[in-house]
């Protein structure tokens, strides 16, 4: 495929996406859209290949950008209902949160920075003037984005953080360093971190990591593992309901991964772990795709996550950097009732 055939074969599968947007329920049409843009992406972004990240400017990016600053734009007027929640996919793991009265960002990179791609209509300062506060799961660079992190203190906004990352700032009222089982109450959420270990790591030092819990007046509680291990130490407060637990990519450790020498179990035996645990209402998959894994030869894997959503026992989807979906009701027996899975 020549080089300028690739960014329109990526926007047909976008347009395909677009038809069929998020839903709990097995979309066929966007399940192969989804397996088309990952082989897209393992086939244009290496090195060498046509749309090679290390290209500056880069067609790929600039086609994302504009759906990153589209979604800006949806959750600027966006107004949900009241006991509702809207969620919109950034790029990578990166969510936005918003409820009536508040809009969260976790884990946001406004630009993939690596290869110096500009930072049009400074889209960093946009994201920081429409999240009320924003929360880190650790410091990897396609969680934690230092320009919007400074950004956000500039303009007297919370920022949520792991502890190894405090030394990297001055001290300042709005950053709160978050430890084990550390609580906070923001624009009056119920915000709680616990430590875990990083997917395929095996303690907790290794690489510090902090995961959220979020619950709200109504009693709605979100738990965001950002790259938790979620098979091993990995839980929520005591009796609280889960209504949308977000996860990461891919397979959480050496045990559940196809040809490792320590293989126990499947991709699906993981995801049991989790929910047989903590019985989820909603289950939101994140990180699928992430350009620099990508570009260091891993796969894209959303084959992988239609294997999990067909196997969930909680509805589950999975979205494409700018997608937007409503994540929470006030009722929400009507939003599992909606979801099915295949034969």
């Amino acid at each position: 495929m020549k080089k300028e055939e690739q960014p329109a074969s990526f926007c047909k599968q976008l347009a395909i996406l677009e038809q069929h947007p998020p839903e709990w329920k097995w979309q066929a049409e966007r399940i192969e859209a989804f397996l088309a843009l990952g082989h897209l992406l393992e086939t244009s972004v290496r090195p060498g290949c046509p749309l090679d990240l290390a290209q500056n400017p880069n067609a790929l990016w600039e086609t994302i950008y504009l759906r990153l600053k589209a979604a800006l734009l949806d959750v600027e007027h966006a107004a949900p209902a009241q006991g509702e929640w809207h969620l919109w996919q950034m790029y990578n793991a990166g969510v936005i949160l918003k409820n009536r009265d508040v809009t969260v960002g976790v884990d946001l990179v406004p630009v993939l920075r690596t290869y110096g791609w500009p930072d049009h209509d400074d889209l960093t300062r946009h994201t920081a003037t429409l999240i009320d506060f924003l929360l880190i799961t650790h410091h990897h660079a396609d969680h934690y984005d230092r320009a919007l992190v400074r950004a956000c203190l500039e303009l007297g906004k919370p920022v949520c953080i792991p502890e190894d990352i405090q030394s990297n700032w001055e001290r300042n009222p709005n950053l709160h360093v978050f430890r084990d089982a550390t609580t906070l109450t923001l624009c009056d959420l119920e915000i709680t971190g616990r430590r875990a270990t990083h997917v395929w790591r095996e303690t907790p030092e290794e690489l510090p990591l902090i995961y959220y819990e979020i619950t709200d007046a109504d009693g709605h509680t979100m738990l965001f593992a950002g790259d938790a291990d979620y098979t091993k130490d990995f839980n929520c407060t005591p009796g609280k309901s889960i209504d949308a637990l977000f996860l990461p990519w891919r397979n959480p450790n050496a045990s559940f991964e196809e040809g490792s020498s320590v293989q126990t179990g499947h991709t699906t035996d993981a995801l049991k772990i989790v929910t047989d645990r903590l019985h989820p209402k909603h289950i939101i998959l994140e990180h699928y795709a992430e350009l620099e894994h990508v570009y260091q030869n891993y796969p894209a894997s959303y084959d992988l996550a239609a294997t999990l959503k067909k196997a969930s026992a909680a509805p589950l989807e999975w979205m494409f950097w700018g997608e937007h979906m409503t994540l929470l009701t006030k009722n929400l027996q009507c939003d599992i009732a909606r979801g099915t899975t295949p034969d």
